[in-house]
């Protein structure tokens, strides 16, 4: 991807079509994940680009590596689309979403807070 909003809107086509599709969402998921881990723009300060891929890492991993999940992460992949919509763009909303997804819900530790 040249630019994060080049990024950006090809995100928000594999979600919306992830979002209007009977099928399982893995197939879409692990497309996100490829943009955001194959073809991360030139760091231009979008957090998106790294914590997309931390997020749809992890959903795409329990899917391949735990099966007994599929079904809880695939339901967490339709819901981290469905809210990735409502916040996309607006960067109050944003670390919020990526805050609770990496630490609340995928378990991600937080980084101890700064000293300076």
């Amino acid at each position: 991807m040249e630019d994060s909003e080049t990024f950006r809107a090809a995100v928000r086509a594999r979600v919306a079509a992830m979002l209007n599709n009977d099928a399982s969402p893995y197939d879409p998921a692990l497309e996100i994940l490829g943009l955001a881990s194959g073809g991360l723009p030139v760091d231009d300060g979008d957090e998106a680009c790294h914590s997309l891929a931390l997020i749809w890492g992890e959903l795409t991993d329990r899917v391949e590596l735990r099966s007994a999940e599929t079904d809880q992460a695939e339901n967490l992949m339709i819901a981290a689309a469905r809210e990735w919509l409502t916040v996309e763009g607006d960067r109050e909303a944003e670390p919020q979403y990526f805050d609770r997804w990496l630490h609340d819900v995928l378990g991600y530790e937080c980084p101890p807070p700064s000293l300076v």
